[in-house]
């Protein structure tokens, strides 16, 4: 993989919890990729959703994977990564970088059954649906030989303009939940978001741009949800363990 390999050195592994791969059939939970937002990491990403509800928690488990790019922290941040860099004369190379690392990630540690992304996560969480969709092929990687993701699940997230619309075109068939923040300044992006879907189920909540966290999971979140969840499980066969890497 020449450079990509080198940018892999930096990834976070840590488990929470116990791994028992193979067990999701007695589980019946989804197996859902978690992808985090700009200047965050997948331990942190996996943090957050200890505090849902534990009915949803019962349906799902996440594997939460690290963006392959460092950047620095700002804040009391730190091990902060990204997918791309919006600034960068190089965003559409970086994000192919980021879909192949992707795609191998799940080829080695799938099936899945759906993906998760909260702000540059959820576009890239967007961008690997419909680039799996069409069965495209980034940077030599084969992404219509994975097992399909049924549905995805979107926190603030939305799409950049000029750059793979065509992955969107036409609107994508995959399900997709849509949390969009009433205190988010991103909220027009995300609504712009929408249209590239064909039957989105969209659920607004009081939150700034974050990622999802219990505290700002209402009783219409929750059921939403729930709902979107148990219908997604009802035609689903696989499952999987929580894991970061």
């Amino acid at each position: 993989m020449g450079k990509l390999q080198l940018l892999l050195i930096p990834i976070i592994v840590a488990v929470l919890g116990v791994h028992t791969r193979g067990s999701f059939a007695e589980e019946e939970k989804l197996r859902v990729l978690s992808l985090h937002g700009y200047m965050g990491n997948g331990p942190g990403m996996c943090s957050s959703y200890k505090s849902w509800d534990p009915a949803i928690l019962e349906l799902v488990e996440f594997s939460c994977l690290t963006a392959p790019f460092p950047v620095t922290c700002r804040g009391r941040r730190n091990n902060c990564y990204s997918w791309f860099n919006h600034d960068s004369d190089r965003v559409k190379s970086k994000i192919d970088e980021s879909l192949a690392y992707v795609l191998d990630y799940m080829r080695e540690t799938g099936p899945y059954d759906g993906v998760m992304g909260h702000s540059q996560g959820g576009m890239m969480a967007g961008l690997l649906t419909g680039v799996q969709a069409k069965e495209m092929v980034i940077l030599g990687r084969m992404s219509g030989d994975l097992p399909a993701l049924r549905f995805a699940i979107i926190d603030e997230g939305g799409f950049l303009p000029g750059l793979l619309e065509d992955v969107y075109c036409p609107p994508l068939e995959t399900k997709s939940f849509h949390i969009i923040g009433n205190y988010d300044p991103n909220q027009q992006t995300e609504e712009e978001f929408l249209p590239k879907w064909q039957n989105p189920t969209v659920v607004y909540v009081d939150m700034p741009h974050t990622p999802l966290t219990g505290q700002y999971m209402n009783d219409e979140l929750k059921r939403s949800l729930e709902d979107f969840l148990n219908t997604a499980r009802g035609a689903s066969s696989a499952g999987g363990a929580l894991e970061v890497a």
